[in-house]
């Protein structure tokens, strides 16, 4: 594991460069929205420590784009977002408002990267959760 990356490190996934101060800025502001969305605020109560919660997915979004892993940290968000209640509702939402918060701080080009890797984890995340829906109703039979 690694030092903490300082704001200007840089990662290049895709031939599309981003800092981690634009990782950074991106997660901490759509945290942000997040808990003043009338939708999103709901599931999201779960949290109890905002600035933990956002440094740990500044965190996945630089280890996920390429960066170097400097946080002890394991990434499960099928199962958390399961049981916190998302659904298709609350993930088109989800995506909206994140799409917005990356055209407010990003080029064009980090927003098209960007927006092609949650809308590929938003589809991946949608069809697990409807599997684990579908367990637990056969369980319960």
């Amino acid at each position: 594991m690694t030092v903490r990356p300082d704001d200007l490190s840089l990662v290049t996934p895709g031939g599309v460069t981003f800092s981690h101060r634009d990782i950074a800025n991106v997660v901490d502001d759509f945290y942000t929205r997040v808990q003043n969305d009338e939708r999103l605020s709901v599931p999201f109560q779960s949290v109890h420590d905002w600035p933990a919660h956002i440094e740990h997915l500044i965190h996945f979004w630089w280890i996920r784009f390429g960066g170097e892993v400097y946080m002890d940290a394991q990434y499960n968000p099928v199962m958390k977002h399961f049981h916190s209640g998302f659904n298709a509702t609350l993930l088109a939402r989800w995506l909206e408002l994140f799409h917005e918060t990356l055209r407010a701080h990003l080029s064009e080009e980090q927003c098209n990267l960007w927006t092609t890797v949650t809308e590929r984890m938003g589809n991946s995340l949608s069809l697990r959760n409807e599997h684990l829906k579908q367990q637990a109703l056969n369980r319960g039979s």
